[in-house]
Formats: C-alpha cells, structure tokens, sequence
C-alpha cells in the first residue's frame, strides 16, 4: 500500500476524498441541490436499514423510500406551515413506538425504528441548513473528527475497551480522542467563521457531542452485532454501507437541531 498504510485506512483517505468535495458543494449550495443529497441518502439509508434488519420485502422497501422522500417534500412546501418541532415530536413518538414493538418481539418495531432513525437527521440536517448553514459543516466537522480522532487514537494508544461486548475494538482512549479532536476543530472553525455566540459554548458542546456521536455509533454496532452482519451495506469502500458512515451523524444532528430549537423557545442565545 502507498505511504505503508493498511489496505482498509487507504481505502477510507480515497473515499472520504472522492466524496467530501461535492458534499460540501451541495451543502454550500443549498436550496434543492442540498434537499435532493438528502433524499438520496435517506432513500439508502432506509434501504440499508431494511437489509440490515431483515425487513427485505418490497413493501417495507417501496414504503420506507416512499415516506423519506414525503418527508423531504413536505419540509420543502413552502406554502404549508408546517413548525419543524411537530416533526422531530412526531418522528421521537414514531422511535419510541418501534422501541416498544421490538422490545415485545413484534418484528414490525424494527421498519418503524428504521424510519425514525433515518428520518430524524435527514429533517434536522434540513432544519440546520434553513437556519444557519455553517451548522451543518459544524455537525459534519464534529462527526468526522469523533470518527478520525477515535480512529487514531484507539490504533496509536490502545488500552481499556469502551464497551468490548457490543464494539470489541473500540477504547476509551478512541473516545478521548474523538472528544479532543473534535473540540480543537470546532475551535479552529469559530474563529474563522463563528457560528455560535461564544467560543466556551463550541467548546463545551463539542465534547459532549463528541460523545453522544460515540453512542450513535454503539447503537449501530449493537444493531448489527444482534442481526450478526457485520457492515450494514458495501456502498463505501473501507467504510461498509452508509448507515456505518454516518451513525455518529444520526445522533449529532438531532441534538443540534434540538438546541437552536430550545434557543429560540427559551430566549437564550445559541
């Protein structure tokens, strides 16, 4: 391999260079080019979960792909109003009732989860981009540096596992290393393009962040580890399908949202 990297790291350096440039064009451009990125990756997203969870008739198939695309519409009408805390409230009962059904055994619970859990950062991301774009590179910069941070720090240091039962190569030392990377980037990006009312802010909510990308990433390995498959899909060399790129973003993205949200209703500045 070039430069002596692994087989699976040199993989991940030519994707993640293949597909960061027009990601960050369409996040820049906004409007109907950002709408469509987001359809099209919760369209394979939800694909993805139904292979992953068994859920694998044309029905789950053609109805998962069919309310992702609905929502993105929906969101997009500008002549409905329609106030975006209805749709995170609806899709948090949606994951809840889908808890609930795959906790009793009904299989049904899963394609309900799925949903939500697609739906939940497709909509948010679309919320952050309406409402201060430079949020988005943020949710994107903080979930990336947890994954590259991690990464790094859990192949250079090593030490104790994080949760060996559901993620077996994970460590505490990779958690520590996606917190501080993810802080000092966050720093780097507010002084050049400040995007919150306080650098103490980026701070404090970055390593918290950090942290709970690193629970949607545990989420997901659990996922996996219950339906014994070991990526959810082959879409992106070195990374597996989509849902194993983005698990941190699911988590991270809703959590933003949430907090410009409860700024806006509370009065406090973001």
């Amino acid at each position: 391999m070039p430069l002596g990297l692994s087989d699976n790291l040199f993989q991940r350096i030519v994707s993640a260079l293949l597909l960061l440039p027009p990601v960050l064009w369409v996040t820049y451009e906004g409007g109907v080019w950002f709408s469509g990125l987001l359809a099209l990756g919760g369209v394979l997203m939800i694909l993805e979960w139904c292979q992953l969870t068994d859920r694998r008739g044309a029905i789950e198939k053609v109805a998962g792909t069919a309310l992702i695309v609905s929502l993105i519409l929906l969101l997009e009408d500008g002549t409905m109003e329609i106030r975006f805390w209805h749709v995170l409230t609806a899709l948090g009962v949606l994951a809840f009732l889908g808890v609930l059904l795959v906790r009793a055994g009904i299989a049904v619970g899963w394609w309900l989860t799925g949903v939500a859990y697609v739906a939940l950062p497709i909509s948010s991301l679309w919320f952050l981009r309406n409402d201060n774009g430079l949020l988005v590179l943020w949710v994107f910069l903080i979930t990336w540096a947890t994954d590259v941070g991690g990464y790094f720090a859990g192949k250079g240091i090593g030490g104790p596992k994080l949760a060996p039962k559901i993620s077996p190569k994970k460590t505490w030392a990779g958690l520590w290393g996606g917190v501080v990377l993810s802080g000092l980037v966050s720093v780097i990006m507010h002084q050049i393009a400040p995007f919150t009312a306080a650098t103490l802010i980026v701070v404090l909510l970055s390593g918290v962040l950090a942290i709970w990308a690193q629970v949607g990433d545990l989420l997901e390995s659990a996922v996996k580890r219950h339906f014994n498959v070991k990526d959810s899909g082959g879409l992106i060399p070195g990374h597996g399908g989509l849902l194993d790129r983005v698990d941190g973003l699911v988590f991270v993205a809703p959590a933003v949202a949430s907090i410009v949200l409860l700024s806006y209703y509370l009065g406090f500045e973001f």
